[in-house]
């Protein structure tokens, strides 16, 4: 499975844990989706350029300019395997976080 596939199944199980109770319409989740994608998009941004600050701080400029040029996924994940020790834990711990602030099970300000 490649990254953009696991993110969307990951952002369905999200909204489908999140309205277990409630009957969406496609229309409905397709446009509570697309508003998940983008926050998930702006954490994962902000922690990764927290990650990358902690042990590059003078990484976090270029990792800006990369962001702001609209970089394919393999760029970013070229960019933080390079900077981060163990990529593929940050990318859990990041998920995993995301899934708690959306489900609600853990406060926004931590």
């Amino acid at each position: 499975m490649d990254q953009e596939s696991a993110i969307s199944t990951f952002l369905d199980q999200l909204i489908n844990e999140k309205f277990s109770e409630s009957s969406l319409d496609d229309a409905t989740k397709a446009d509570i989706k697309m508003e998940l994608a983008e926050k998930l998009n702006q954490y994962m941004t902000l922690r990764t350029i927290e990650a990358v600050s902690i042990n590059h701080p003078e990484a976090v400029e270029e990792l800006s300019l990369l962001i702001k040029n609209d970089p394919t996924p393999e760029k970013v994940n070229e960019f933080i395997t390079s900077r981060v020790t163990d990529p593929d834990a940050l990318v859990s711990q990041i998920l995993t976080d995301f899934h708690e602030l959306y489900i609600g099970k853990k406060d926004l300000a931590n």
